[in-house]
């Protein structure tokens, strides 16, 4: 029996509309439906025919969208587009998995863009019927719709049963999704900005798409949002505190059932914590530390005081290595740490995990972020309900806050510019002044301030010989900013006098 039925060819062959002999195709198909017309395309300079459905039963209008289809595949052949029908999630498969190929991606970043693709992206540019859609259905206008979508994402029925109950997390400990924020900041948008832009892009550059989809997200309404931290004196000092409860595993922490892995877990993370309040790296940067990348005991000009230089590795986050000068309270926890830590060798990581390599050294630490959370929630204060998890705003705290916290406390000291702040931590000034711009105002709260004062008569002579001492030009040189009040540059003078 023939394959093909009612068999209809048009411009000489080069379309062929026709309808599936069930029997043979199909045998077990339900033959009382409507068959369909499928068509046959023969494209100019390409070997081969494309044969597809035209998901129609009427032939007239089989017609009509075969031609059209034949129209533009010609069109997309003389531009050298792919004749080949992807899908967005195709799409994405093999784009992500190329990127993996190449070694693009780091392993935290290449996790994020499957999770952001599993929940959000595969979601918004599907059908109906929850099938992908075709690269070429995607308009700049659906794919601007995007943003509206996402924002409200997590208010709708099917994500607020998400955050109850995920059936992903079956075999976890908690088995909601609670921790996603229910409108986004503009900084996690501004990321799936630039991962959806890369992904369209890369389909125009394999003739996949024939439109040009670029996506940006409004600013408007939207505000940078800074990071939760502890910002007041009690809550540091109560962090601080409490963290050597915590290492030695007494009074409220006091627990009988732990393991020597869990006390050595629980020692690592209270020093962690303290590197990274007086270090300010970012926790990607501490993981990848060995001890080989520490210079212990550096003397500072000046300070009686010792400092640590850290080498971080140029395969963190910024892709290229800065040495990070960490304050006393860093090369202390430092020290400490590595006088009990059983991986001592300059090879050996700082921090790492319970798991070892093949070659029997440990590997990096895990996420340490739900250690150091319910480490917050144990400790009182203020009457809060979760302890010091949240903030005054009822932000959540993650080891992030750490960085926050170091650069607040380095800004509110006053003896760092947000420059040299800026290249300690490994960021641009623009970020600095945006994030910590409260903080820089009362840094320049008596410049803010000033106002007109009294200039106090100089003899000229005395003048002259104040000039040439260094201290005497400098005050004098702060009083005429005003930076000095007319007490102090008096008293000053007095005492250089003797």
């Amino acid at each position: 029996m023939a394959f093909y039925e009612n068999k209809r060819e048009h411009y000489g062959g080069a379309l062929v509309l026709f309808q599936r002999n069930l029997a043979v195709a199909v045998p077990n198909s339900k033959s009382h439906r409507l068959q369909t017309w499928y068509m046959r395309l023969k494209i100019g300079g390409r070997k081969g025919y494309v044969t597809r459905s035209t998901k129609i039963t009427i032939y007239e209008d089989a017609y009509e969208f075969a031609k059209s289809e034949l129209l533009r595949l010609q069109q997309a052949a003389r531009l050298g587009h792919s004749l080949d029908e992807y899908t967005f999630e195709k799409h994405w498969n093999d784009w992500y998995e190329r990127n993996l190929r190449n070694g693009t991606w780091k392993t935290d970043r290449a996790r994020w863009h499957k999770m952001y693709f599993n929940r959000y992206f595969k979601d918004y540019f599907s059908n109906a019927d929850k099938s992908s859609m075709l690269l070429n259905d995607i308009t700049a206008q659906y794919a601007a719709g995007y943003w509206d979508w996402r924002k409200s994402y997590w208010s709708t029925a099917k994500a607020v049963k998400l955050q109850s109950y995920n059936p992903k997390r079956r075999s976890a400990k908690t088995l909601g999704t609670a921790n996603a924020k229910k409108t986004p900041a503009l900084k996690t948008l501004q990321m799936e900005q630039s991962a959806l832009n890369q992904i369209f892009y890369d389909a125009m550059e394999r003739g996949r798409m024939q439109q040009i989809v670029k996506m940006r997200v409004a600013v408007n309404g939207q505000t940078q949002n800074r990071r939760a931290g502890f910002d007041t004196a009690s809550e540091y000092l109560v962090l601080v505190r409490n963290l050597r409860s915590y290492r030695d595993c007494v009074g409220r922490f006091a627990s009988e059932g732990l393991n020597a892995w869990h006390k050595l877990h629980r020692a690592q993370l209270s020093y962690f914590v303290m590197f990274l309040l007086h270090s300010g790296l970012r926790v990607g940067e501490a993981r990848e530390m060995r001890w080989s990348d520490i210079k212990f005991d550096i003397e500072v000009e000046g300070e009686e005081e010792r400092i640590a230089e850290v080498r971080v590795s140029k395969a963190t986050k910024k892709g290229q290595a800065r040495f990070v000068q960490a304050q006393t309270g860093a090369n202390n926890a430092l020290k400490e740490w590595r006088k009990i830590s059983p991986h001592k060798l300059s090879s050996d990581l700082v921090w790492f995990g319970q798991k070892t390599d093949a070659e029997g050294k440990a590997t990096q630490i895990s996420d340490l972020n739900k250690s150091f959370q319910q480490y917050l929630r144990a400790i009182a204060f203020d009457g809060r309900q979760h302890g010091l998890l949240n903030d005054r705003d009822g932000d959540r705290r993650s080891l992030y806050s750490l960085r926050h916290t170091y650069a607040t406390l380095r800004l509110e000291k006053g003896d760092v510019s947000v420059y040299d702040l800026s290249i300690n931590m490994g960021c641009k000034v623009k970020q600095i002044e945006t994030h910590y711009s409260h903080v820089v105002s009362k840094q320049r709260r008596q410049q803010i301030t000033r106002t007109n004062r009294k200039k106090v008569a100089v003899d000229t002579g005395q003048g002259a010989m104040m000039q040439n001492d260094a201290f005497m030009a400098e005050a004098l040189r702060r009083y005429k900013m005003g930076e000095l009040s007319d007490e102090a540059f008096l008293a000053i003078a007095k005492g250089q006098a003797r």
